[in-house]
C-alpha cells in the first residue's frame, strides 16, 4: 500500500469518525437536553401530523366530564371542545396552527407516548408503531369553575382558584374567550385564527397565567412579609398624612391615601384600610433591594412552574428598585410592577400555608389507553418563602382586612368562615384602574386560594371582592 493510500485511508476514517461524533452528540443533545422543549413545542411537526391522522386522547375534568375529545371525519381527526369556558385551559390543536394550552403541554401524553413510558416513545419514533392514546385529567373542579364563570361573566378579567395544599387550580376562568372548535376544524380554522388574532381584545391570551397587569395594593402582601422579617415592627405606629411625599426632591410627586387620612397607624390598619402613605413609608424603610429580593422569592420575575403557558412579570423594567419614588410606589403595588393573577393567587396560598408555595399545575394525572394511571402530576412545593411566624402575623392581619371595622375587603366575608383577604385597585396607564382581590379560606387551615381580576373596575373592594367570596364559598361548599 503506497503511502498516498494509506493517508487517503486514515482521512477518511477520521472524517467518519468525526461525522458518527457529530451525529451523536446532536442526537444526544436533541433527545436529552431539548427533548422536552421539542415535545411540547406547538409546531413540532410530528406533533403537528398526529393532530389529524389519528385519534387523540381524551382531556378531562376532575370530575371526570369529558372536556376534550377526538372525532373522524371524511378528511381525518378533529378535536372538539365540550366546555367553551375551559378553552384556555384545553387549548386548541390544530393542523395548521399547532397547539396550546393543555394540548401543547401533554401532547406526547395524548398521542400514547407519555415521557412516563420510553418504551412506547422508543416503539412509535423508531419502529413506526402506534400505541393508542393516553388521556388527561386535570385539576379543575367544575362545581368552582361554574361558580368562576358566573361570577366574571361577560366583564374582562381573570378568576383563578387553587388549593394552597398541593398547588392544584381548581378553577380558571378568562374573559374575553374564544371557541376552540373553530380553530381546530379545518373548515373553519383561518377565519378563526384571523378573528381572534385582530380582535383588540386578544381573546387568545390566558389573562390567568399570561395577563400582566400592575397588582395594587394585593402587593402590600409582600410588602408587609419583606417588612416583618426586616425588623420592623407591625405594632408600632407610623404617622399618615395624606399627601405625602418624603422630601422636596420629590417635586409634585406626592402618595396618596386612598381615604385622605390623617393618623397614626399600625400595620394592621394599613391592611385593614388599604393605606398606602403606611406601606409608601415602611418600604422607604427596608429599601428598595430588600422589597425587590422577596417579590422574586414570591415569583415575580419570573415565570410560574406552571404545566401550561406563563408569564413571568417584573418588579421593575431593570429588576431594581433604585429611585426613593419608585421604591416609594412599588412598596403600596405601583411602580413598573407587573403580574398574572395566578402569580398573585400563589402570593395568596403561601401565606396560607405558612410560608410555604405550593407550585401550580392544571393536569393532575396522566393515563393510558386502559385509564390506569401512568403518573400523577404532583410536582410539590416551591419552597419555604417566609417564615411560618411571619405567615401567621399576616395572616390575622388579612382576616381584619375582611373582618374588621370598615374593612376595605368586608364583602369577601363568608358566613360562618374566616376569610384572609387584600383588595386592590391598581393604576393603569391606558385607562380606568383595574380591581383585584386575593384571598384564602378557612383563614386557619386553607383550602382554597384565589385571584380576581376585573380589567377597568377601579373599585376593588366592590367589585372583585365578592366575586372572590362567591368563589371560595363554591369550593367550600356554602
Amino acid at each position: 500500500m503506497t503511502r498516498s493510500i494509506a493517508a487517503n485511508i486514515r482521512g477518511l476514517t477520521l472524517t467518519i469518525a468525526l461525522a458518527f461524533l457529530v451525529t451523536s452528540v446532536g442526537v444526544g443533545y436533541w433527545t436529552l437536553v431539548s427533548g422536552e422543549e421539542l415535545s411540547t413545542d406547538p409546531f413540532n411537526p410530528r406533533l403537528v401530523a398526529a393532530i389529524r391522522d389519528r385519534p387523540r386522547g381524551i382531556i378531562t375534568d376532575g370530575a371526570n366530564n369529558e372536556l376534550a375529545k377526538s372525532v373522524q371525519t371524511p378528511d381525518g381527526y378533529k378535536r372538539v371542545y365540550l366546555d367553551k369556558t375551559l378553552a384556555h385551559v384545553t387549548g386548541y390543536a390544530s393542523f395548521q396552527f399547532g397547539a396550546s394550552g393543555i394540548e401543547a403541554a401533554y401532547a406526547e401524553s395524548l398521542i400514547g407516548q407519555d415521557p412516563a413510558d420510553p418504551l412506547s416513545q422508543w416503539r412509535a419514533r423508531y419502529l413506526r408503531e402506534r400505541v393508542p392514546p393516553g388521556s388527561v385529567m386535570l385539576g379543575i373542579d367544575p362545581k368552582i369553575q361554574q361558580a368562576a364563570v358566573a361570577a366574571l361573566g361577560n366583564r374582562r378579567g381573570a378568576i383563578v382558584a387553587i388549593d394552597p395544599r398541593n398547588g392544584a387550580i381548581l378553577a380558571s376562568a378568562s374573559w374575553p374567550q374564544y371557541d376552540a372548535n373553530l380553530i381546530s376544524d379545518p373548515a373553519t380554522e383561518d377565519a378563526a385564527w384571523k378573528q381572534v388574532n385582530d380582535d383588540p381584545d386578544k381573546p387568545l391570551i390566558n389573562r390567568v397565567t399570561q395577563g400582566l397587569y400592575p397588582p395594587g395594593s394585593t402587593f402590600k402582601i409582600i410588602t408587609g412579609a419583606a417588612a416583618i422579617e426586616s425588623g420592623v415592627d407591625p405594632n408600632a405606629k407610623v404617622r399618615v398624612d395624606d399627601p405625602w411625599q418624603a422630601d422636596k426632591s420629590w417635586g409634585t410627586y406626592f402618595v396618596r391615601s386612598s381615604s385622605r387620612a390623617h393618623g397614626d397607624y399600625t400595620m394592621a390598619d394599613g391592611y385593614r384600610l388599604s393605606e398606602n402613605i403606611y406601606f409608601a413609608k415602611i418600604g422607604l424603610q427596608i429599601g428598595g433591594a430588600k422589597i425587590a429580593e422577596y417579590a422574586q422569592r414570591f415569583g415575580i420575575g419570573a415565570p410560574s412552574r406552571c404545566d401550561i403557558t406563563a408569564a413571568k412579570g417584573q418588579v421593575s423594567r431593570t429588576g431594581a428598585l433604585d429611585r426613593p419614588t419608585l421604591i416609594a410606589d412599588t412598596a403600596y403595588g405601583q411602580g413598573e410592577l407587573l403580574v398574572t393573577p395566578l402569580q398573585m393567587a400563589l402570593v395568596a396560598a403561601t401565606i396560607g400555608m405558612g410560608g410555604v408555595m405550593p407550585t401550580p399545575h392544571y393536569a393532575n394525572e396522566v393515563r393510558d389507553a386502559e385509564g390506569h394511571a401512568l403518573r400523577v402530576i404532583a410536582p410539590g412545593p416551591s419552597g419555604q418563602v417566609i417564615n411560618p411566624e411571619t405567615a401567621r402575623a399576616l395572616t390575622t392581619m388579612l382576616v381584619g382586612a375582611v373582618e374588621g371595622p370598615g374593612a376595605f375587603a368586608f364583602a369577601a366575608k363568608i358566613a360562618g368562615v374566616h376569610v384572609a383577604g387584600k383588595t386592590g385597585s391598581a393604576e393603569n396607564p391606558s385607562g380606568a384602574p383595574h380591581g383585584w382581590f386575593v384571598g384564602f379560606a378557612p383563614a386557619e387551615a386553607p383550602t382554597v386560594a384565589v385571584a380576581i381580576l376585573l380589567e377597568n373596575s377601579p373599585k376593588g373592594g366592590e367589585d372583585a371582592a365578592p366575586l372572590g367570596g362567591r368563589v371560595m364559598a363554591a369550593a367550600l361548599g356554602k
